[in-house]
């Protein structure tokens, strides 16, 4: 447990958000068999002190498979709602022709998605990317394709997030720089970024 891990958790004390034990060794190899991914140093080293509990928080301790899997594939659902619902359909030309089959469109989406690095749910729909990210890596707000930058790193996140409703206050230069999804979101989410 680092520094950092307490610096957030103390954020969110203060914010009065309900706090567990942090989790164990033996906890966050059990995510990563199940699930296929290591949180990035600093989400880890937050989870490692304690874990944020409540309604919009993961619950990576006593949450089933089903409920982690559906926060894990938020951003997918969101691309797919995207090329499914908007006119004209979110559809990058490096992802071939758009299938006319709803489940054909999943597919290309989840295949594709695949390709790039992880996005895990911190809190609602904020994300921060799985390790091999490093320490220091951004947080992103993703709804659907409508993604931003939501903090620098994950203490600035907290910042910005808390007290809730008061929305981004600041954002610093980002300095980690996470393939496909930096460019996404620098390009004002355009599917020609892509």
């Amino acid at each position: 447990m680092g520094q950092l891990g307490h610096d957030a958790a103390k954020l969110l004390d203060d914010a009065g958000i309900e706090l567990g034990p942090g989790l164990t060794d033996a906890e966050f190899d059990s995510i990563d068999e199940r699930f296929g991914f290591r949180f990035n140093p600093d989400h880890h080293s937050l989870l490692a002190t304690a874990l944020p509990l409540g309604d919009r928080w993961p619950d990576w301790r006593n949450g089933s498979d089903l409920e982690l899997r559906t926060w894990l594939d938020r951003v997918a659902e969101g691309f797919i709602f995207d090329a499914l619902n908007q006119n004209p359909p979110f559809w990058p030309a490096s992802w071939g022709e758009l299938p006319c089959a709803p489940e054909d469109v999943a597919t290309t989406v989840r295949r594709e998605l695949a390709t790039w690095p992880r996005l895990v749910p911190i809190f609602g729909h904020r994300f921060t990317p799985a390790a091999p990210s490093p320490a220091g890596s951004p947080v992103f707000s993703a709804w659907q394709t409508d993604i931003i930058y939501y903090g620098a790193n994950l203490v600035e996140y907290l910042t910005n997030e808390l007290p809730f409703g008061q929305g981004r206050k600041t954002l610093s230069p980002i300095i980690v720089r996470v393939p496909y999804w930096s460019r996404f979101v620098e390009s004002a989410n355009s599917a020609e970024s892509i």
